[in-house]
């Protein structure tokens, strides 16, 4: 299991570390154009847009530090990049299967839950070390820039957590998918898929009343960081969706593998 996740790290380490150095240079850079920002001049430019680019925001106010700040977390850029993480170290066990690597991986005294066990580990290592990095970009911006002095360090962790599960949960999604198609090119079109369309139903049910109802059952109506940043909590209902998405994906994967053949 060892060997597995340690070749798992090494083949997505350079990935991993430019994808966490650009989410962080972004956080930060955004954190940092706070200063220059008229929160009046911000607020009335925003109430003046139409609801269906509000919605972008989640009902943030981004004049505020807390609703500016936690507005990046939920940008498309940050969405992006940790879709990639959790997307690409998803399908990696599709892939190894794909072209062979999975089975020369478990011609040695290795169980088959066991193998995309240490693949779902590093997985959420990737995603760790992204976040981490991105994590440490708002982190610097909230300590340098004096009108982000209102935000918490504590609630910047509380905020960077659920995005994490978030995204574990999208990663764990894929890996499930790989299990049934075995082509790592399904498996990704799966998960993006997944992400897309979660993304998409949240957005919609914001600005379009009949589908209002269906928001809660999108993965990311249940995330909102600026009201965490502001608030420095976050709901049970939020870690209760996030965490449960993350495991049950997870262990369904894991029995679906353990119960057929890996091959491609």
């Amino acid at each position: 299991m060892g060997v597995v996740l340690s070749l798992a790290l090494r083949r997505s380490a350079r990935r991993t570390v430019l994808l966490g150095i650009a989410l962080g240079a972004f956080l930060f850079l955004v954190g940092l154009s706070y200063s220059s920002v008229d929160e009046n001049q911000i607020r009335s430019l925003v109430e003046s847009l139409p609801p269906a680019i509000q919605a972008f925001v989640k009902g943030s106010d981004i004049a505020s530090p807390a609703g500016y700040l936690g507005s990046t977390f939920i940008h498309p850029i940050t969405l992006s990049i940790m879709a990639a993480t959790a997307i690409a170290a998803g399908a990696a066990p599709a892939r190894d299967v794909e072209t062979g690597v999975a089975e020369l991986m478990l011609s040695r005294p290795l169980t088959r839950t066991a193998w995309l066990g240490a693949e779902m580990i590093a997985m959420v290592i990737q995603l760790v070390v992204v976040a981490l990095l991105g994590f440490a970009g708002a982190l610097i911006a909230v300590t340098t820039v004096d009108a982000l002095a209102p935000i918490a360090v504590g609630n910047l962790v509380l905020t960077a957590i659920p995005l994490l599960l978030l995204f574990i949960g999208i990663g764990a999604v894929t890996m499930l998918a790989g299990a049934f198609s075995r082509t790592g090119t399904r498996a990704i079109g799966w998960g993006t898929a997944f992400a897309l369309v979660a993304y998409a139903l949240d957005y919609l049910a914001q600005v379009w009343g009949v589908a209002e109802p269906l928001g809660p059952l999108s993965v990311m109506h249940w995330y909102r960081p600026a009201t965490i940043l502001g608030g420095g909590t976050v709901p049970g209902s939020t870690w209760a969706v996030l965490v449960g998405v993350a495991v049950v994906a997870g262990a369904a994967a894991l029995a679906v593998t353990s119960r057929r053949e890996v091959a491609p």
